[in-house]
């Protein structure tokens, strides 16, 4: 019975998915109506609101919950009494998530209820009992889905431009850290605990529910508490970023079970959110390629790409799915509340997306500058003399079938910050009931005691798909997932003079970087795509470190390794800056990016390349690499940039 209610609601979901016959509110807003600009991106209502509100599985915490928790933040003591829900768009705003549509249930853009009573009753018991035997796991929970990290608003002239499929302006980051405050206030002050258990029990109040809840709430901060533990770095993420290959990474360690787990690399190599039109023309997934898109098999008379759904049940794992790889085999699937069904359709969906292209009129006047196309042809001579189409080929911006040929440059080559690519290649962790597994499920090496935890996310995600979609042959998984060779035993340091990040004090840092920089592995690259759509996509490079397109023409400072007794001379003239603002929206429509003046009042964040104190080169923000373009004169960088304004 358990297995053919997986099949009716897979074949429902799909259903849906493919026809986008969706029933929506009457007076349902898909974002669109709101007095917002919104480029033709070649999606229709029905197929935004689809993309906005349908679940992936993500369960951060009961919907209720959600809506009774109050701020703990330090804004909080002086917010309105309306402003003091965790959920009130003045705290949204300041975390830098978007409004929803309305009328909605009060939630965020992304912010998404996930209900199934039946699938979801006994997930993840041995961690949440007093959840799951007061069976709070049937109730509705709140997750985030594709569009929580994948949507972005930029305004100019007093209008706002909406951006489907761009890179979020939000701070997931102070998200986890304040939602984690808010639930340690809730039990620690008895008259805030007062009102929250009032909201969530209602007439169910009564003594023995308030312990109850109390119980579930101390089961919540443990989880997130251990979270915390393992992801925390000492790099700030800010506004736009985030190393979700890292916290994937962790949550797969994490949801294993496994005490004293071998020192752990911390989620520490935050990355911009890749802007995701065009995603289903790459071959690759992600900044680093860790999966392949190169497999499309027929499910229900509807083709699905392999490689994006694996890719998308490894983001649900690592923002709130709840999986259990503690226990069973993966070649008969783990149970879990990620939805296969729904990430079909997300992805038949984002396939339709087009990139955005440069808005100069809506019906209601001026939105941005207009183009001069002269300056433009002289861009696109610089482009051609430097050769950019040789790692990005030209995509039109309509064109959703040519393959993307991207390029994977190896991080010894470009020079940029190497932190992404390492960590996800380095990490190592116990792997408890994953031992002697295949890596692949079905085939592959056995998993060891101890192993690269990219394995065991492979295994996980595996055993995820499996469970919830038993006819996929086991033999896709190995064409899907990059190789899992690379143990920590098998690297070896040559004898060098080179010193790894000149200026950094920090030895296992330095010991990381020898260690990676002497290794060639196809994962120890980033990728170079197709640059259509690319103004609506600041800040630059893999990190965000770079705050407009301008800027990256210019020579940066930073070096990942000089050799010993050689100092190299500093760039002449302009250089990248080391400090800029992060999470402001107003555009810039010269140099192309946001407006980032450091000294900015209302900027939310403000990154930094270096240490603002001592002035030492911070791991995971360097904002080196690409030099291509950056012996152009100003002039010329400026021709450039009017170029890839029209791509």
């Amino acid at each position: 019975m358990r297995r053919n209610r997986k099949w009716t609601a897979l074949l429902g979901g799909l259903w849906l998915g493919a026809s986008f016959n969706i029933a929506l509110p009457a007076s349902a807003d898909d974002g669109c109506e709101s007095g917002l600009v919104c480029p033709d991106q070649g999606w229709d209502k029905a197929q935004r609101n689809w993309w906005q509100s349908t679940s992936q599985g993500s369960r951060l915490l009961p919907l209720d919950w959600m809506l009774a928790l109050e701020r703990a933040d330090a804004a909080a003591a002086a917010a309105t009494e309306a402003d003091k829900k965790f959920l009130s768009p003045q705290n949204m705003r300041r975390l830098g998530y978007l409004p929803g549509p309305q009328p909605a249930n009060g939630l965020p853009l992304g912010f998404v209820v996930d209900h199934d009573p039946k699938r979801s009753a006994d997930l993840m018991c041995d961690t949440f009992p007093a959840t799951c035997d007061n069976l709070t796991m049937r109730k509705p929970w709140v997750g985030l889905n594709c569009s929580a990290c994948h949507t972005n608003e930029i305004e100019f002239g007093g209008k706002r431009i909406r951006i489907d499929g761009a890179a979020t302006m939000a701070d997931f980051q102070s998200l986890e850290e304040d939602l984690l405050k808010a639930l340690r206030a809730t039990v620690a002050e008895r008259d805030r605990f007062d009102r929250f258990a009032r909201a969530v029990l209602g007439t169910d109040l009564t003594v023995d529910s308030r312990e109850q809840l109390e119980r579930q709430l101390a089961e919540q901060i443990a989880w997130q508490d251990k979270l915390e533990a393992k992801n925390a770095g000492a790099v700030r993420y800010g506004h736009g970023r985030l190393d979700a290959q890292g916290h994937i990474l962790n949550k797969v360690a994490l949801a294993l079970g496994v005490n004293d787990q071998p020192a752990a690399i911390k989620a520490d190599a935050p990355a911009s959110y890749p802007f995701i039109w065009n995603a289903s023309q790459q071959g690759k997934i992600q900044w680093n390629g860790i999966a392949n898109n190169i497999l499309k098999l027929s499910i229900f008379g509807n083709e699905t790409d392999i490689g994006a759904l694996v890719r998308n049940a490894s983001e649900v794992i690592g923002v709130f799915a709840h999986v259990e790889n503690n226990r069973g085999k993966a070649w008969r699937g783990y149970d879990s509340s990620v939805r296969v069904d729904s990430l079909i359709g997300l992805e038949r969906v984002l396939s339709k997306l087009k990139s955005p292209r440069w808005p100069e009129k809506d019906e209601n006047g001026d939105v941005l500058p207009a183009l001069d196309w002269e300056k433009a042809a002289r861009g696109k001579l610089h482009f051609d003399e430097l050769k950019c189409a040789s790692c990005h080929q030209p995509l039109a911006w309509d064109d959703l079938q040519s393959p993307a040929n991207e390029k994977m440059d190896p991080i010894q080559d470009q020079g940029t910050d190497i932190f992404l690519a390492c960590n996800a290649f380095m990490h190592m962790s116990k792997s408890g009931n994953l031992e002697g597994q295949k890596v692949f499920a079905f085939k592959g090496d056995r998993i060891g005691a101890v192993d690269v935890t990219r394995n065991l996310l492979i295994n996980t995600v595996v055993g995820t798909v499996v469970g919830k979609l038993d006819e996929l042959a086991g033999g896709v998984f190995g064409d899907v997932f990059a190789s899992g060779a690379g143990r920590r035993d098998e690297f070896g340091l040559p004898g060098t003079t080179i010193d790894y990040l000149p200026g950094v004090t920090d030895a296992a840092k330095k010991l990381q970087a020898e260690l990676c920089l002497n290794q060639r592995h196809e994962l120890l690259a980033y990728k170079a795509r197709p640059l259509n759509g690319i103004w609506a996509t600041a800040p630059y490079l893999h990190n965000g470190s770079v705050p407009t397109l301008y800027d990256l023409l210019l020579p940066a400072r930073l070096r990942n390794q000089a050799t010993v007794g050689i100092v190299l001379p500093e760039p002449r003239g302009p250089v990248r800056p080391e400090v800029f603002a992060v999470g402001l929206r107003e555009f810039d429509p010269v140099k192309v990016g946001f407006v980032s003046a450091p000294d900015t009042p209302e900027a939310p964040f403000i990154f930094r390349a270096r240490n603002a104190v001592t002035g030492e080169p911070i791991p995971g923000n360097y904002n080196s690499g690409h030099n291509y373009g950056t012996t152009l004169s100003d002039e010329e960088r400026f021709e450039l940039v009017e170029y890839l304004k029209t791509l």
